[in-house]
């Protein structure tokens, strides 16, 4: 009962709050008043977001400090460049030239999508699942088998003349193997090559018999080739195999990322999309 009697009378009366309360709500009306658009706020929030994009670089912590690091006339010129972007953008959007603009929704599709992937630790988590994600797609680093090899080459007309050097070669060790043959377009020994490497130089049905081969010394052939003919003499042979995962880490890492990036962002767009609803017209 004291407090009353403490308080004026006329702040106890109903006009008086409503008034009271209307201010308020015109404070507030005001704090929340939305920028003019003639009215450009340069921030070092939005000086960080513009840099990420020109400079295509995604980390907020290097782009920080690259700001940081500016000197004054670089910061400017950076200042200047936003302001004309952002300038440009305004004047396009009230004169409709994003209505419709295929490539601008492209571009608002991807840095939502940017947004979603940000939200998400994808570096950790691809860290802890790497092991076992490299277990079920290990197929997919497998190193094809590779051959090294030199060989002779003999045009197409000389098929006879091979085959007289090849028996030449194998009986004495002191013929010159520099001089025999024809001269070849592309190199005389090949090393660590795939089969898929020596059929882009010889043709798919070289490339076969030559990896069919058995390493040696002696010379083989002769075998044809979509130039002519080849003797050949493999120095090495290596099989197929699977590389253990620490030979090939920073590549898995990578692919493991952008598989979760994709379903992370695939998720993203799902719980989007409930929120809409879809008529098929």
């Amino acid at each position: 009962m004291q407090i009353k009697r403490d308080v004026p009378r006329f702040m106890r009366e109903p006009l008086f709050i409503f008034i009271l309360f209307s201010a308020a709500l015109y404070v507030i009306f005001l704090a929340q008043k939305p920028i003019p658009e003639n009215e450009i706020i340069v921030s070092e929030a939005r000086l960080k977001e513009f840099y990420q994009y020109k400079s295509q670089s995604f980390g907020l912590p290097a782009i920080a400090n690259k700001l940081e690091v500016m000197s004054t006339d670089e910061r400017n010129a950076l200042t200047e460049d936003f302001i004309r972007a952002e300038v440009l953008v305004r004047e396009a959007r009230r004169m409709g030239l994003d209505e419709g603009d295929f490539i601008i929704r492209q571009r608002l599709i991807q840095k939502l999508e940017f947004l979603a992937d940000t939200q998400r630790d994808i570096l950790k988590k691809a860290e802890a699942l790497l092991p076992d994600w490299y277990e079920t797609h290990k197929e997919n680093y497998r190193l094809p088998a590779e051959i090294s090899f030199t060989h002779i080459y003999f045009v197409p007309e000389a098929r006879e003349k091979a085959q007289e050097v090849l028996s030449a070669l194998n009986n004495e060790n002191s013929l010159a193997i520099a001089e025999q043959g024809d001269r070849f377009i592309y190199h005389k020994s090949y090393q660590r090559k795939s089969q898929e490497d020596i059929a882009a130089h010889f043709g798919e049905n070289f490339a076969s018999s030559v990896f069919g081969l058995s390493s040696g010394l002696e010379w083989q052939g002769p075998f044809a080739s979509r130039h002519g003919y080849h003797l050949v003499r493999v120095v090495n042979k290596t099989d197929a195999k699977i590389p253990m995962l620490a030979d090939v880490r920073t590549k898995a890492l990578f692919d493991l990322k952008l598989s979760l990036n994709k379903a992370a962002r695939q998720a993203h767009a799902d719980r989007l999309r409930k929120k809409y609803t879809v008529i098929y017209d």
